[in-house]
Protein backbone atom coordinates (compact mmCIF):
# COMPACT_ATOMS: atom_id res chain seq x y z
CA UNK A 1 0.00 0.00 0.00
CA UNK A 2 1.24 3.44 -0.94
CA UNK A 3 0.54 4.98 2.35
CA UNK A 4 1.95 6.65 5.39
CA UNK A 5 -0.02 7.54 8.73
CA UNK A 6 -1.20 11.19 10.17
CA UNK A 7 -2.25 11.46 13.09
CA UNK A 8 -3.25 15.60 12.98
CA UNK A 9 -4.33 17.62 10.21
CA UNK A 10 -0.73 19.06 8.57
CA UNK A 11 -0.55 22.11 6.68
CA UNK A 12 -0.34 20.64 3.51
CA UNK A 13 -4.35 19.36 3.83
CA UNK A 14 -5.55 23.13 3.59
CA UNK A 15 -3.97 23.44 -0.10
CA UNK A 16 -6.31 20.70 -2.11
CA UNK A 17 -10.12 21.77 -2.05
CA UNK A 18 -11.78 19.30 -3.95
CA UNK A 19 -15.07 20.44 -3.10
CA UNK A 20 -16.45 23.55 -1.19
CA UNK A 21 -16.39 22.89 2.59
CA UNK A 22 -19.58 20.83 4.10
CA UNK A 23 -19.49 18.72 0.32
CA UNK A 24 -16.32 16.71 1.11
CA UNK A 25 -14.07 15.66 3.98
CA UNK A 26 -11.50 13.19 4.46
CA UNK A 27 -12.58 9.51 5.07
CA UNK A 28 -9.15 8.25 5.88
CA UNK A 29 -6.44 8.86 8.55
CA UNK A 30 -3.77 7.54 5.86
CA UNK A 31 -2.15 9.08 3.11
CA UNK A 32 -0.35 9.36 -0.15
CA UNK A 33 3.38 10.40 0.71
CA UNK A 34 4.15 13.82 -1.11
CA UNK A 35 5.62 12.99 -4.40
CA UNK A 36 4.91 9.97 -4.38
CA UNK A 37 3.69 10.33 -8.01
CA UNK A 38 4.74 13.67 -9.22
CA UNK A 39 5.08 13.98 -13.08
CA UNK A 40 6.39 16.30 -15.53
CA UNK A 41 3.37 18.18 -17.71
CA UNK A 42 1.77 18.15 -19.62
CA UNK A 43 -0.05 14.68 -18.81
CA UNK A 44 -2.12 11.91 -20.05
CA UNK A 45 -5.37 11.08 -17.74
CA UNK A 46 -7.60 8.43 -18.27
CA UNK A 47 -11.15 7.40 -17.04
CA UNK A 48 -12.74 4.58 -17.07
CA UNK A 49 -16.33 4.88 -16.92
CA UNK A 50 -19.19 2.44 -16.32
CA UNK A 51 -22.12 4.16 -18.84
CA UNK A 52 -24.33 6.86 -19.41
CA UNK A 53 -27.77 6.31 -18.10
CA UNK A 54 -29.11 8.96 -16.78
CA UNK A 55 -28.94 12.78 -16.57
CA UNK A 56 -27.16 13.08 -13.37
CA UNK A 57 -24.01 10.93 -15.03
CA UNK A 58 -23.99 13.30 -17.98
CA UNK A 59 -24.04 16.11 -15.69
CA UNK A 60 -21.21 14.54 -13.89
CA UNK A 61 -19.31 13.97 -17.07
CA UNK A 62 -19.46 17.44 -18.40
CA UNK A 63 -18.80 18.87 -15.02
CA UNK A 64 -15.71 16.43 -15.04
CA UNK A 65 -14.54 17.20 -18.10
CA UNK A 66 -15.38 21.16 -17.65
CA UNK A 67 -12.61 21.00 -14.87
CA UNK A 68 -10.11 19.52 -17.07
CA UNK A 69 -9.78 22.29 -20.03
CA UNK A 70 -9.58 24.43 -17.49
CA UNK A 71 -5.74 23.22 -16.54
CA UNK A 72 -3.41 23.62 -18.77
CA UNK A 73 -1.04 21.01 -17.33
CA UNK A 74 -3.19 18.45 -18.47
CA UNK A 75 -2.74 17.81 -22.03
CA UNK A 76 -5.31 14.47 -22.54
CA UNK A 77 -8.08 13.77 -20.86
CA UNK A 78 -9.65 10.36 -22.20
CA UNK A 79 -12.87 9.01 -21.28
CA UNK A 80 -13.92 5.60 -22.09
CA UNK A 81 -17.41 4.00 -21.40
CA UNK A 82 -18.22 0.28 -21.39
CA UNK A 83 -22.09 0.38 -21.55
CA UNK A 84 -22.38 -0.79 -18.25
CA UNK A 85 -20.60 -4.15 -19.48
CA UNK A 86 -18.16 -5.64 -16.36
CA UNK A 87 -16.06 -7.41 -19.79
CA UNK A 88 -16.02 -3.58 -21.66
CA UNK A 89 -14.71 -2.23 -18.63
CA UNK A 90 -11.56 -4.38 -18.46
CA UNK A 91 -10.92 -4.12 -21.74
CA UNK A 92 -11.42 0.01 -21.29
CA UNK A 93 -8.84 -0.48 -18.45
CA UNK A 94 -6.39 -2.38 -20.07
CA UNK A 95 -6.67 0.17 -23.40
CA UNK A 96 -5.80 3.27 -21.11
CA UNK A 97 -2.59 1.27 -19.67
CA UNK A 98 -1.50 0.56 -23.48
CA UNK A 99 -1.80 4.29 -24.03
CA UNK A 100 0.21 4.72 -21.13
CA UNK A 101 -1.50 7.10 -19.09
CA UNK A 102 0.13 9.39 -16.18
CA UNK A 103 -2.99 8.43 -14.05
CA UNK A 104 -5.76 5.85 -13.71
CA UNK A 105 -9.65 7.21 -13.00
CA UNK A 106 -11.58 3.71 -12.33
CA UNK A 107 -15.37 4.10 -11.70
CA UNK A 108 -15.83 0.55 -11.02
CA UNK A 109 -19.11 -1.10 -12.21
CA UNK A 110 -18.64 -4.15 -9.47
CA UNK A 111 -15.26 -3.59 -7.76
CA UNK A 112 -14.13 -7.71 -7.83
CA UNK A 113 -14.48 -7.15 -11.74
CA UNK A 114 -11.59 -4.49 -11.79
CA UNK A 115 -9.53 -5.66 -9.22
CA UNK A 116 -7.17 -7.44 -11.25
CA UNK A 117 -6.56 -4.32 -13.08
CA UNK A 118 -6.01 -2.23 -10.37
CA UNK A 119 -2.96 -4.02 -9.30
CA UNK A 120 -1.71 -4.32 -12.58
CA UNK A 121 -2.08 -0.61 -12.84
CA UNK A 122 -0.51 0.15 -9.46
CA UNK A 123 2.34 -2.56 -9.63
CA UNK A 124 3.44 -0.17 -12.66
CA UNK A 125 3.80 2.75 -11.18
CA UNK A 126 0.40 4.08 -12.34
CA UNK A 127 -2.08 5.85 -9.42
CA UNK A 128 -4.95 4.75 -9.68
CA UNK A 129 -8.19 6.97 -8.49
CA UNK A 130 -11.15 5.34 -7.40
CA UNK A 131 -14.17 7.11 -7.79
CA UNK A 132 -15.90 4.85 -5.23
CA UNK A 133 -15.78 4.09 -2.14
CA UNK A 134 -14.45 0.26 -2.43
CA UNK A 135 -14.00 -0.14 1.54
CA UNK A 136 -10.96 -2.54 1.12
CA UNK A 137 -12.01 -4.15 -1.99
CA UNK A 138 -9.02 -2.36 -4.47
CA UNK A 139 -5.80 -1.59 -4.08
CA UNK A 140 -6.32 2.09 -5.47
CA UNK A 141 -3.97 4.86 -4.66
CA UNK A 142 -6.77 6.84 -3.05
CA UNK A 143 -10.63 6.44 -3.28
CA UNK A 144 -12.93 9.85 -3.90
CA UNK A 145 -16.83 9.11 -3.58
CA UNK A 146 -20.21 9.95 -2.17
CA UNK A 147 -23.45 8.04 -1.72
CA UNK A 148 -23.65 4.73 -1.08
CA UNK A 149 -24.58 3.54 2.28
CA UNK A 150 -25.00 6.88 3.59
CA UNK A 151 -27.72 7.86 0.83
CA UNK A 152 -29.55 4.52 1.68
CA UNK A 153 -29.32 5.79 5.54
CA UNK A 154 -30.86 9.02 4.52
CA UNK A 155 -33.73 7.55 2.68
CA UNK A 156 -34.28 4.52 4.78
CA UNK A 157 -34.57 6.89 8.50
CA UNK A 158 -36.51 9.31 6.42
CA UNK A 159 -39.38 6.32 6.00
CA UNK A 160 -38.65 4.73 9.41
CA UNK A 161 -40.06 7.82 11.11
CA UNK A 162 -42.74 9.38 9.15
CA UNK A 163 -44.52 5.71 9.20
CA UNK A 164 -43.66 5.12 12.77
CA UNK A 165 -41.95 2.46 12.21
CA UNK A 166 -44.16 0.11 11.07
CA UNK A 167 -46.05 0.10 7.28
CA UNK A 168 -45.04 -1.58 3.79
CA UNK A 169 -42.50 -0.60 1.61
CA UNK A 170 -41.93 -0.56 -1.93
CA UNK A 171 -37.92 -0.42 -2.70
CA UNK A 172 -37.36 1.00 -6.68
CA UNK A 173 -33.85 0.39 -6.83
CA UNK A 174 -31.19 1.31 -9.80
CA UNK A 175 -29.44 -0.85 -12.28
CA UNK A 176 -28.84 -4.82 -10.88
CA UNK A 177 -25.31 -5.30 -9.67
CA UNK A 178 -23.73 -1.77 -9.93
CA UNK A 179 -21.65 -1.45 -6.89
CA UNK A 180 -23.29 1.69 -5.67
CA UNK A 181 -26.76 0.18 -6.22
CA UNK A 182 -26.12 -2.74 -4.14
CA UNK A 183 -24.62 -0.12 -1.27
CA UNK A 184 -27.57 2.46 -1.30
CA UNK A 185 -29.85 -0.46 -0.63
CA UNK A 186 -27.92 -2.06 2.01
CA UNK A 187 -28.43 1.60 3.54
CA UNK A 188 -32.01 1.64 3.73
CA UNK A 189 -32.36 -1.80 4.82
CA UNK A 190 -29.93 -1.16 7.56
CA UNK A 191 -31.96 2.03 8.59
CA UNK A 192 -34.88 -0.03 8.84
CA UNK A 193 -33.68 -2.46 10.47
CA UNK A 194 -35.28 -3.60 14.10
CA UNK A 195 -38.62 -1.79 12.87
CA UNK A 196 -41.76 -3.26 11.89
CA UNK A 197 -41.18 -2.37 8.06
CA UNK A 198 -41.39 -5.05 5.59
CA UNK A 199 -40.60 -4.49 2.01
CA UNK A 200 -43.45 -5.75 -0.22
CA UNK A 201 -42.41 -5.03 -3.82
CA UNK A 202 -38.75 -4.51 -5.28
CA UNK A 203 -37.68 -3.76 -8.78
CA UNK A 204 -35.50 -2.51 -10.52
CA UNK A 205 -35.80 1.06 -12.67
CA UNK A 206 -32.02 1.56 -13.25
CA UNK A 207 -32.05 4.87 -12.01
CA UNK A 208 -34.59 5.51 -15.72
CA UNK A 209 -37.59 7.93 -15.60
CA UNK A 210 -39.59 5.60 -18.74
CA UNK A 211 -38.84 2.08 -17.40
CA UNK A 212 -39.57 3.69 -13.54
CA UNK A 213 -42.72 4.86 -14.44
CA UNK A 214 -43.84 1.84 -16.24
CA UNK A 215 -42.81 -0.68 -12.95
CA UNK A 216 -44.78 1.96 -11.09
CA UNK A 217 -47.91 1.81 -12.95
CA UNK A 218 -47.77 -1.88 -12.57
CA UNK A 219 -47.36 -1.83 -8.93
CA UNK A 220 -50.21 0.91 -8.49
CA UNK A 221 -52.19 -1.77 -11.04
CA UNK A 222 -51.70 -4.73 -8.91
CA UNK A 223 -53.35 -3.13 -5.58
CA UNK A 224 -50.10 -3.94 -3.63
CA UNK A 225 -50.79 -2.47 -0.25
CA UNK A 226 -47.94 0.52 0.38
CA UNK A 227 -47.32 2.72 3.13
CA UNK A 228 -44.02 4.56 1.69
CA UNK A 229 -41.38 4.46 -1.18
CA UNK A 230 -37.87 3.99 -1.13
CA UNK A 231 -36.09 4.96 -4.49
CA UNK A 232 -32.34 4.76 -5.42
CA UNK A 233 -32.80 7.92 -7.94
CA UNK A 234 -34.61 10.90 -8.16
CA UNK A 235 -35.73 10.66 -11.67
CA UNK A 236 -37.89 6.84 -10.37
CA UNK A 237 -39.42 9.14 -7.78
CA UNK A 238 -40.76 11.80 -10.52
CA UNK A 239 -41.72 9.20 -12.42
CA UNK A 240 -43.68 7.47 -9.27
CA UNK A 241 -45.64 10.72 -8.38
CA UNK A 242 -46.44 11.33 -11.85
CA UNK A 243 -48.43 7.72 -12.19
CA UNK A 244 -50.00 8.11 -8.65
CA UNK A 245 -51.64 11.60 -9.54
CA UNK A 246 -52.56 10.05 -12.53
CA UNK A 247 -53.95 7.38 -11.28
CA UNK A 248 -55.93 9.67 -8.53
CA UNK A 249 -53.67 7.64 -5.71
CA UNK A 250 -53.59 9.43 -2.58
CA UNK A 251 -49.30 9.79 -2.46
CA UNK A 252 -47.30 8.47 0.43
CA UNK A 253 -43.87 9.38 1.67
CA UNK A 254 -41.52 8.87 -1.25
CA UNK A 255 -37.43 9.49 -1.20
CA UNK A 256 -35.87 11.32 -3.66
CA UNK A 257 -32.40 13.35 -4.68
CA UNK A 258 -31.23 16.67 -5.32
CA UNK A 259 -32.52 16.78 -8.99
CA UNK A 260 -34.48 20.09 -9.79
CA UNK A 261 -37.09 18.30 -11.84
CA UNK A 262 -37.62 16.60 -8.74
CA UNK A 263 -37.81 19.52 -6.76
CA UNK A 264 -40.54 20.76 -9.33
CA UNK A 265 -42.66 18.06 -8.76
CA UNK A 266 -41.85 17.35 -5.24
CA UNK A 267 -43.31 21.45 -4.77
CA UNK A 268 -46.26 20.99 -7.05
CA UNK A 269 -47.74 17.86 -5.29
CA UNK A 270 -46.53 18.36 -1.83
CA UNK A 271 -45.41 14.95 -1.07
CA UNK A 272 -43.45 14.16 1.77
CA UNK A 273 -40.12 13.54 0.70
CA UNK A 274 -36.12 13.85 1.70
CA UNK A 275 -33.29 14.13 -0.89
CA UNK A 276 -30.02 12.66 0.20
CA UNK A 277 -27.27 14.79 -1.91
CA UNK A 278 -24.98 13.18 -4.51
CA UNK A 279 -23.57 15.86 -6.07
CA UNK A 280 -22.17 15.67 -9.66
CA UNK A 281 -19.06 17.96 -8.60
CA UNK A 282 -17.57 14.42 -7.67
CA UNK A 283 -16.38 13.77 -11.16
CA UNK A 284 -14.52 18.12 -10.64
CA UNK A 285 -13.56 16.43 -7.06
CA UNK A 286 -12.04 13.24 -8.83
CA UNK A 287 -10.34 15.66 -11.57
CA UNK A 288 -8.42 17.97 -8.35
CA UNK A 289 -7.54 14.93 -6.75
CA UNK A 290 -5.83 13.41 -9.81
CA UNK A 291 -3.80 16.51 -10.54
CA UNK A 292 -2.66 17.00 -6.65
CA UNK A 293 -1.17 13.41 -7.19
CA UNK A 294 0.87 14.53 -10.13
CA UNK A 295 1.80 18.13 -8.10
CA UNK A 296 3.16 16.00 -5.98
CA UNK A 297 1.15 16.61 -3.12
CA UNK A 298 0.21 15.04 0.13
CA UNK A 299 -3.02 13.56 -0.45
CA UNK A 300 -5.44 11.45 2.30
CA UNK A 301 -6.08 8.21 0.92
CA UNK A 302 -10.16 8.63 1.03
CA UNK A 303 -12.87 11.33 0.75
CA UNK A 304 -15.96 10.78 1.13
CA UNK A 305 -19.07 13.16 0.47
CA UNK A 306 -22.17 13.12 2.90
CA UNK A 307 -23.64 16.71 3.65
CA UNK A 308 -26.75 17.48 5.02
CA UNK A 309 -29.97 15.82 3.23
CA UNK A 310 -32.42 18.52 1.29
CA UNK A 311 -35.68 18.74 3.24
CA UNK A 312 -39.16 19.62 2.62
CA UNK A 313 -38.28 23.09 4.82
CA UNK A 314 -35.40 23.72 2.52
CA UNK A 315 -36.19 22.86 -1.00
CA UNK A 316 -37.17 26.50 -1.83
CA UNK A 317 -33.17 26.95 -1.55
CA UNK A 318 -32.21 24.71 -4.02
CA UNK A 319 -35.00 24.52 -6.66
CA UNK A 320 -33.81 26.55 -9.70
CA UNK A 321 -37.03 27.24 -12.22
CA UNK A 322 -35.03 29.26 -14.90
CA UNK A 323 -32.96 25.99 -15.48
CA UNK A 324 -34.66 22.95 -16.61
CA UNK A 325 -34.88 19.35 -15.45
CA UNK A 326 -32.02 17.89 -16.10
CA UNK A 327 -29.50 20.14 -12.99
CA UNK A 328 -28.62 18.14 -10.58
CA UNK A 329 -27.35 19.86 -7.24
CA UNK A 330 -24.43 21.31 -6.20
CA UNK A 331 -22.76 22.00 -9.23
CA UNK A 332 -19.41 22.86 -9.00
CA UNK A 333 -20.58 24.60 -13.03
CA UNK A 334 -20.19 28.85 -13.23
CA UNK A 335 -23.63 30.50 -13.47
CA UNK A 336 -22.64 31.35 -17.45
CA UNK A 337 -22.04 27.60 -17.81
CA UNK A 338 -24.99 26.23 -16.18
CA UNK A 339 -27.38 28.77 -18.04
CA UNK A 340 -25.83 27.82 -20.85
CA UNK A 341 -26.70 23.98 -20.70
CA UNK A 342 -29.47 23.81 -18.34
CA UNK A 343 -31.61 27.18 -19.28
CA UNK A 344 -34.92 26.98 -20.47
Amino acid sequence: MLVSTVTSVASWAEDVQLLPPGLIAPSSKEVVPEGKFKKAPPWKIGLAFPGVGNTWIVQMLQEMKYEASLNKNIGEFTVLEADWKPAKQVADIEDLMARNVDLLIVAPIAFPVVAAQVDKAVAKGIPVVVFGASNGELNGTLEVFGGGGAFGRVGGEFLAKELKGKGNIWAVRGVAGVGEEVLRYEGFKKAIAGTDIKITAEVFGDWNYAKAKQLCENLVLSGKPVDGIWFSGAEMTRACIEVFKEAGKPLVPMTGEGNNGFFKVWKSSGVKSVAPVFTPGLGPAVVRASVALLEGKQMYKGYFSDPAPITNADVDKYYRPDLNDAYWVPSTLPEAKLKELFGK
